[in-house]
């Protein structure tokens, strides 16, 4: 139980971490118009109401509504998922966080860190907290177990009390307590060893394995939960219902 909390501890702080580092590459400096003049600030310094201008390459450091004479090319797949980036045009909303692929343009902030769209799905993922498949299908199997475990032990005490009634527990004090704790002994044997312990452990070396892999082709594992899951998902494309 001690290494399954430690590798899960060790897994999270290692995801923390990478995360980290992206996030503080993620448009650490915005270029804003303040008192006539531009100039260059943090991100985390917008406040809803300035005017920032965006070129190619940049990312959008806060929720954008375009003000500017010209378009931009921006790509927004991490939060909305399209494939190909979005032509926007005075008016339009630009997303914190997506990237520009082309153009330049100028847009008043309208939202800032949690505020953004961005911000409210970090939010919203992160408030998920549900429970894996493979959580649930452990619990369930633990719980089997130990109803399997409970089962046997009444019958085994029920057996033990009344097969040997006369013999056994007719004798002394002594002798009945003896007999009484050793049956005891045996159903507290037989519930611990009915316990998993160490499948939570196999399936956290599983995972972590799952991470380790996945690590090599650049991908951040948060949550070991989240490869299994993964794994559930069908990425081929819908097929069209008969007509």
């Amino acid at each position: 139980m001690l290494f399954n909390a430690g590798l899960g501890f060790a897994q999270d702080r290692k995801a923390e971490a990478a995360l980290a580092a992206l996030q503080a590459g993620l448009a650490p400096s915005a270029t804003v118009l303040r008192d006539g003049t531009w100039s260059d600030i943090d991100a985390a310094n917008l406040v809803p109401g300035d005017v920032v201008r965006i070129e190619i390459g940049e990312v959008v450091p806060a929720d954008l509504r375009l003000t500017g004479s010209g378009t931009a090319s921006i790509d927004q797949s991490a939060l909305t998922g399209e494939s190909v980036p979005v032509r926007k045009h005075p008016g339009d909303p630009a997303f914190s966080g997506s990237v520009v692929k082309g153009g330049d343009t100028t847009g008043v902030v309208i939202a800032t860190g949690t505020d953004t769209m961005f911000g409210k799905t970090a939010k919203l993922v992160a408030g998920a907290g549900a429970v894996s498949h493979a959580q649930k299908a452990m619990f369930q199997i633990g719980d089997f177990l130990i109803a399997v475990a409970v089962a046997l032990a009444v019958i085994l005490v029920f057996f033990e009390v009344f097969q040997n009634f006369d013999t056994q527990w007719s004798g002394s004090s002594a002798e009945i307590t003896t007999h009484a704790l050793g049956i005891v002994q045996f159903v507290l044997v037989l519930l611990v060893a009915s316990i998993p312990v160490a499948m939570p452990a196999v399936f956290s070396v599983t995972m972590a394995l799952g991470a380790l892999e996945l690590s090599k082709h650049k991908a951040i594992v948060s949550r070991l939960e989240s490869i299994e899951e993964m794994a559930g998902v069908d990425t081929s494309a819908p097929t069209k219902p008969a007509p």
